[in-house]
């Protein structure tokens, strides 16, 4: 009995879910007194979906080639198996929403989530105003605590949204998508972060925006920017910021960065000018593939107008198999990342700043390899940007990128060259004439180059200087599928005299599998030309450089100096916890009497901030540092971190 009567729970339960799951039918000749529940029976206004509260398994559906002024801010929530549905119905064309001369977005989420947004058209049409932010579709996590999943972003077209151009990036968009608290709250009180997980953003088309086409915050895990295309944008195109292996795919970005720069910009002359067309910042294994970027703009105090951009505090991330065509510069490497790769990309025409590179040369390892770079007109620039002021200009001998294995082919009236740049956008100068004091092989190692270099080709001690011989070079037009030029001829030189790259993603621009031993130069393999490999030579070699690039990464979380507070408990903070497999020890030595205070650095596994007694002064600290040993594999690294009045640390 007692069975028969869970069992009828159970369904009469399962039965109640069902018939909460409603559609719910919108249409510019309906009636808001109406139950909404058929098409005869349709709502009319966007009012009528702002006052609802939906369920999941919840639809609402605006009738197709319908338009309605104004905007939606949505209530209610769904889950990832049972989401709430806003799209459309009854014909192949969307509806459309109208913001306006209306500030803010079109469509909003606020600390909700379980909604999936698709076939609608977004629209402003109104001129820009100072001070009035525009965006199509926001979705915004800020409650402290909050953990949202699941918002999908699909097959809308999102065009004429003329937002604030100054200011930052986010402003104005045509979709963002942000998670974390207030600012004003952070800075107040810092409490417990939301999150948002497992957003799709897929299929739009995005037109005629000012400032940016996508952009997304803090959305840590699950994050996949999709097949999306976009044309005309004042600003940025796509903009990724702190996530955990996000991917950001057959995208195609048309003519981005076109207004921001402006001498006459209305409004505040501090607002930001510098954008790009598809960039990462603080993010994590993250990867940028198969994109194309076409013809960014660049006015004149836009320092940037890349197509692609590993920026602060990018880790481990990847750019490969992408396609950069007539744009100001292929990519761009702020400092503060850590060994990010681009790889098997093909560059044709990127005028001015080819590669542009900021950050350490040996501390944070960044590396291109197996990629094309072609020029037929014009000089492109090999740029290793050392700051905007003289005081405080970079090392030459500390600073660049690794290039491996990579073909430069200049043509025709192109050429490229190596520079040293220094100073502001508009004031910036470039010292052709200096070479870093390095040892042979330092930035450049086995590349081929081929064609004119104003001062010289790079010092390569493993140098091809040779014609690659491409099937058909400068054929390249609009998509991935159009540059089968760029494969080597049988007779190529680059064959087979590729070095080995370890973890190398074992295919080539052209899907290809990279797995004989001798890869070629470029991003093209040839197929059935080399000689077996030696697979447990190169697993070797795979597993002892993730061993020292772990020991690298764990140096690079150490802080720069260490304050000099309470001796009693000596904090030390970390960019992030020490990673599991790492051995090692924190040392200090008293200097008056010789002792030795250590700290095993299993003790400390797991923690982002830890403290050592150190029974002292302040002022004897001052003088000290601590000593730190790393250990994995047979790799070992060792340092010190000075004492200071102030701690440095990475952000």
């Amino acid at each position: 009995m007692k069975k028969y009567i869970l069992v009828c729970a159970v369904l009469l339960s399962a039965v109640t879910i069902m018939a909460q799951q409603k559609t719910y039918f919108v249409s510019p000749s309906g009636n808001d007194s109406a139950t909404g529940l058929s098409v005869g029976d349709a709502w009319k206004s966007l009012d009528k979906i702002n006052n609802t509260v939906f369920l999941p398994g919840d639809h609402i559906l605006l009738e197709s080639g319908g338009e309605w002024s104004g905007r939606l801010d949505l209530r209610g929530s769904g889950t990832a198996e049972e989401p709430v549905i806003l799209s459309s119905f009854g014909g192949s064309s969307r509806p459309v929403i109208n913001l306006g001369k209306l500030e803010g977005a079109a469509i909003q989420l606020h600390n909700t989530g379980g909604w999936e947004i698709s076939n609608l058209e977004i629209t402003s049409m109104a001129a820009p105003e100072i001070g009035k932010t525009r965006l199509g579709i926001y979705v915004n996590v800020d409650q402290e605590g909050l953990n949202v999943d699941h918002v999908v972003i699909k097959n809308c077209f999102i065009h004429d949204i003329w937002g604030q151009m100054g200011g930052v990036s986010i402003r104005s968009s045509a979709i963002l998508v942000n998670c974390g608290l207030p600012r004003a709250q952070k800075d107040a009180a810092p409490g417990v972060q939301p999150s948002l997980s497992n957003v799709l953003i897929e299929g739009n088309r995005i037109e005629r925006v000012d400032k940016t086409g996508i952009v997304t915050n803090s959305i840590w895990n699950g994050l996949v920017v999709r097949r999306n295309y976009m044309d005309n944008l004042g600003g940025d195109g796509i903009i990724v910021g702190g996530s955990y292996r996000a991917l950001v795919e057959f995208n195609e970005i048309r003519r981005s960065c076109l207004r921001s720069g402006y001498l006459d910009l209305p409004g505040d002359e501090n607002w930001w000018p510098h954008t790009a067309a598809c960039w990462l910042i603080r993010c994590e294994e993250t990867i940028m593939q198969f994109n194309e970027v076409y013809d960014t703009g660049r006015e004149p105090k836009n320092g940037d107008g890349f197509a692609y951009d590993f920026d602060f505090y990018c880790k481990r991330c990847i750019a490969q198999y992408n396609y950069s065509k007539d744009n100001h510069g292929f990519l761009l490497l702020m400092y503060d990342i850590f060994q990010n790769v681009a790889r098997y990309n093909i560059s044709v025409n990127d005028k001015t700043h080819l590669v542009q590179m900021q950050g350490s040369l040996l501390d944070d390892g960044n590396v291109l390899y197996n990629n094309i770079f072609y020029v037929d007109h014009g000089t492109l620039d090999l740029d290793f940007f050392r700051g905007d002021f003289p005081e405080t200009a970079k090392d030459i001998n500390k600073l660049g990128a690794h290039f491996y294995n990579n073909i430069f082919y200049a043509t025709g009236q192109g050429r490229f060259r190596t520079a040293y740049s220094l100073g502001e956008t508009m004031k910036r100068q470039f010292d052709e004439v200096s070479r870093p004091d390095l040892p042979a092989g330092s930035i450049f190692l086995h590349n081929c180059y081929f064609g004119p270099w104003k001062n010289g080709v790079p010092d390569d001690p493993e140098a091809l200087v040779a014609d690659p011989e491409f099937v058909a070079p400068g054929t390249g037009g609009i998509g991935l599928c159009t540059l089968d030029g760029y494969k080597l001829k049988s007779t190529s030189p680059c064959i087979n005299t590729g070095m080995y790259i370890p973890n190398h993603g074992g295919r080539d621009f052209f899907g290809n599998a990279v797995e004989d031993g001798h890869p070629d130069m470029g991003a093209f393999e040839a197929i059935g030309t080399g000689v077996f490999a030696d697979k447990a030579k190169e697993a070797q070699m795979d597993e002892d450089a993730r061993d020292a690039s772990s020991v690298a990464w764990n140096k690079w979380s150490f802080p720069l100096a260490v304050k000099a507070g309470d001796p009693a408990a000596t904090e030390i903070v970390m960019y992030q916890p020490v990673e599991e497999g790492i051995t090692g020890t924190v040392t200090w030595t008293n200097p008056a009497n010789g002792k030795n205070v250590v700290l095993p650095l299993e003790k400390i596994a797991g923690k982002k901030t830890f403290t050592m007694a150190l029974k002292t002064d302040r002022e004897t600290l001052l003088g000290t540092t601590l000593k730190v040993q790393l250990k994995k594999g047979k790799y070992t690294e060792e340092f010190e971190i000075p004492f200071s009045e102030k701690p440095a640390r990475r952000k």
